[in-house]
């Protein structure tokens, strides 16, 4: 079953794992349920290669060595890009729960060649149910838990002959971990900050909330649909504030496309797709300022006391908004060949319009929803287009089959953009199967990211302020992928990246591109067996990142795990009831103080963290089937950090201790 995935990531196409050019990783809705994900980041923890890292405004983390917001990662659901438009974000978190995939498909490596912009170091692809063709049904997931913690979803798919509907519907709200006690450690958190400015019984309070839903309408080759979300919630520990209650942050993000599948001969078919993104965000932080600070104790505040209520409203309170606007827009077009000659030879090429359409955010220190004008006057800083860049991508691949076992890949990319000019990436794989349960990839694969609104410095002004080049990458990658018996299948890949034009901060909002190459060295392996009613699953991932100069020492992997190991074992104890425990571990790792005014390395301990999931699956109730699930994560409540890799905040991240979830699954 294992050496039988079919992946399509890797080459826009269906085709068996076992011969695809890159390394993928996949999750299954099978491996969802045993492993109790509720939600991608849980996720994608358990992958080799991956970092993730829970700040409760969204997930910090990201691949192979590059850690940073995930902006280096692409994310796509069905194929389409989900990231937000401002910052190019993934952007991952309780939007992008479970209760829809089908599969998730994660690569490791450079993807421009195929994808453009922004597949840096990998790429997620969401595959959901209702977007599936095979899905036929309805169902109903409904979960509670510690923390106040809620959700009800729907999933619908139905054929009928050559017309399909289907969509699918989420609601939670929970109030996510309760920091209240470590908002107050003035070791581990806000080290560094004034610690008489902040009031003495400080309250930590999160509401979060998330509302995705998508639909779609195929006939005869023909389709629409929408992919959206809203999503509110707190800003969770990214920075040191004075009022944890009164701060939040609301985003809304929407995708509608439309398109045609169209077999023109039986060896040649055409996809035609229109897109059309509209986003808009806005919130509130009252983050600790020394400037205003300083400020206040000239003007005659004490520095003996904690600032007042009343000083924390007129003095901290900082708006950013897009409320009132139209939003920022995006509008994308694809049309795609995909040419199959013959059973040895496939051919896929397209074109890509892209246009993004930004808008800068109104600031405010005293009004929640302060005025957006977007008239066109000279005179106005934000008026339309505020900030626009368009870019025009040709892209070609060709596979071939050579003498039954060999795999050749070659493929290409132009994009040609009004800012950064000509950017060609190239990809080439060759996958060699000796023997029929053996493969063997070479890989190599260049990407690029373009800098983003904030790093440019023009979110707030109609200028761009910086200068800066795309960020390049180039990877080389062996691995093999050996599947000993039905029972023990085993794969290892060491890789190679190689960064230039690094984009890095040199203060809070000032970016440049770094001169440095940046090498990274690493290995990933898997292996799966099967004894009995015992399934196992272990993950190994080794990173060694070159020494940066930081601090006045030279330091090996600064901000880099250079070992992780996840694991899973699950127990079949009869047909229904099954026992799975998970565990992940990190190692000892140096990094950054997250506070950028002191100039440290900090040293954050080992860990392992153990998660169990107990659920009784695919009961027969009439025409229903359920599936009844208890899960506990952080099983013995162990106390673990991890690095604030954007600084800028706190010292470091705690993550969540123990919570208990049920979820209860309904299939029709």
């Amino acid at each position: 079953e294992l050496m039988n995935v079919e992946v399509i990531t890797a080459s826009k196409k269906s085709e068996n794992q076992k011969i695809a050019p890159a390394t993928i990783y996949v999750v299954t809705e099978k491996d969802i349920i045993e492993n109790g994900y509720t939600d991608l980041t849980n996720l994608l923890e358990n992958v080799p290669g991956v970092v993730a890292i829970r700040t409760d405004i969204f997930a910090f983390g990201g691949q192979r060595g590059f850690l940073s917001n995930f902006s280096q990662t692409l994310l796509l659901v069905n194929g389409r890009e989900m990231q937000n438009l401002i910052a190019s974000e993934t952007f991952i978190a309780t939007q992008f729960a479970t209760h829809n995939i089908k599969q998730v498909e994660i690569l490791q490596g450079p993807a421009s060649a195929l994808y453009g912009a922004n597949a840096l170091v990998g790429v997620i692809n969401i595959i959901t149910k209702n977007d599936s063709p095979d899905f036929n049904g309805t169902e109903y997931h409904a979960g509670i838990g510690t923390q106040q913690t809620q959700s009800q979803s729907f999933v619908f798919g139905k054929n009928l002959k050559d017309f399909r509907i289907s969509g699918s519907f989420r609601y939670f709200r929970s109030n996510l971990w309760d920091y209240k006690d470590f908002i107050k450690d003035t070791i581990n958190f806000r080290q560094g900050f004034p610690t008489k400015a902040f009031p003495v019984n400080q309250q930590f309070k999160q509401n979060s909330w998330s509302l995705p839903y998508a639909a779609k309408i195929s006939y005869k080759g023909f389709y629409v649909g929408i992919e959206r979300y809203e999503l509110k919630g707190s800003r969770g520990l990214e920075h040191i504030s004075l009022d944890y209650k009164s701060q939040y942050d609301y985003r809304q993000l929407a995708l509608y496309y439309a398109g045609i599948d169209k077999e023109i001969t039986d060896k040649l078919k055409i996809n035609a797709e229109l897109q059309f993104y509209k986003e808009r965000f806005w919130g509130v932080n009252y983050s600790f300022n020394n400037a205003i600070y300083d400020t206040l104790i000239k003007n005659g505040h004490n520095p003996d006391l904690p600032l007042t209520d009343k000083e924390i409203q007129e003095n901290f309170m900082d708006v950013y908004s897009q409320q009132s606007s139209s939003g920022s827009k995006r509008y994308k077009g694809n049309v795609q060949l995909n040419y199959v000659p013959s059973q040895t030879l496939s051919i896929i090429g397209g074109y890509t319009f892209d246009m993004f359409d930004l808008l800068g955010i109104a600031l405010s220190t005293d009004r929640l929803n302060p005025d957006f004008d977007e008239t066109r006057s000279i005179e106005n800083s934000m008026r339309k287009p505020f900030f626009r860049q368009y870019k025009n991508s040709l892209f070609l691949q060709l596979q071939k089959t050579l003498f039954d076992k060999l795999y050749l890949t070659l493929g290409g990319r132009f994009d040609h953009h009004n800012i950064y000019k000509s950017i060609f990436t190239f990809r080439s794989g060759l996958v060699y199967t000796p023997f029929q349960k053996t493969s063997i990839r070479f890989l190599f694969g260049q990407a690029f990211r373009e800098p983003t609104i904030f790093e440019l410095g023009a979110l707030t002004v109609k200028k761009v302020a910086i200068e800066l080049n795309p960020v390049r990458m180039n990877t080389f990658e062996v691995g093999i992928n050996q599947s000993f018996t039905s029972n023990l299948i085993a794969n290892i890949v060491a890789y190679k990246n190689i960064a230039t034009n690094f984009i890095e901060p040199t203060e809070t909002v000032i970016f440049k591109n770094s001169d440095k190459v940046i090498n990274i060295f690493g290995i990933e392996s898997q292996l799966f067996y099967k004894i009995g009613k015992i399934r196992t699953e272990i993950g190994y991932s080794y990173v060694q990142k070159d020494a940066d100069d930081y601090a006045g020492v030279s330091t090996v992997n600064l901000g880099v795990y250079t070992h992780r190991i996840t694991g899973g074992l699950t127990f079949n104890a009869t047909d229904t009831f099954t026992i799975n425990s998970r565990i992940n571990y990190y190692s000892e790792i140096k990094a950054k103080h997250g506070n950028k005014d002191i100039t440290q390395i900090i040293t954050i301990p080992s860990y392992a963290k153990i998660n169990l999931t107990f659920s009784y699956v695919k009961i027969k109730v009439y025409d229903a089937e359920i599936t009844t699930q208890l899960l506990v994560t952080n099983v013995f409540d162990s106390k673990f950090y991890q690095p604030d890799i954007r600084i800028g905040g706190p010292k470091q991240f705690l993550q969540p201790g123990r919570q208990l979830f049920c979820n209860l699954i309904f299939k029709f």
